[in-house]
């Protein structure tokens, strides 16, 4: 696909997702990964593309019928979890809610994984200020832990490794 048509049909494209989604959320997977291989040329060449696809990708996530399977998702397909966390321009606050549900789950070699895929992306920015469009490692690391006593109780390897 063209980074445009992309682009424009952005919400068109959503829609089937969170319709698939609701109907059969495999096949939703599996047309979220075709999308992912499909338009990986244009990841790192249009930052408007790869956010797109970054939406696209976390309405699947997050979508309300896929809540119990978003860490299994995740863990379970190493091809999303390095475009997801480590190659598009994912929303900040995506990125923490995605990882904060996965290190609650207390898997330390994945929870290194996904902070290293974090720390790699091209479009971090750690001369990003906290509330600009950009994201930085400092900040993530800071929501995430932020929020562990509300409700993550996250365990001392995976608060060590984000403390890094």
């Amino acid at each position: 696909m063209q980074a445009e048509y992309l682009i424009e049909n952005e919400k068109q494209i959503g829609l089937e997702i969170d319709a698939l989604t609701a109907e059969n959320p495999q096949a939703a997977l599996e047309k979220v990964l075709e999308l992912l291989k499909e338009n990986e040329a244009l990841f790192s060449h249009s930052r408007a593309a790869s956010a797109c696809v970054a939406r696209l990708t976390s309405r699947y996530l997050m979508h309300r019928k896929n809540k119990d399977n978003m860490v299994r998702v995740i863990a379970e397909n190493s091809y999303l979890r390095s475009v997801y966390f480590g190659r598009l321009n994912t929303y900040k606050y995506s990125l923490i809610f995605t990882a904060k549900r996965v290190m609650r789950k207390g898997d330390v070699e994945l929870s290194r994984e996904i902070i290293e895929l974090i720390k790699n992306n091209p479009y971090r920015d750690d001369t990003a200020e906290d509330y600009s469009e950009r994201f930085s490692w400092k900040f993530i690391a800071k929501k995430i832990l932020d929020s562990q006593e509300e409700y993550l109780k996250l365990s001392d390897e995976i608060v060590e490794l984000l403390s890094q």
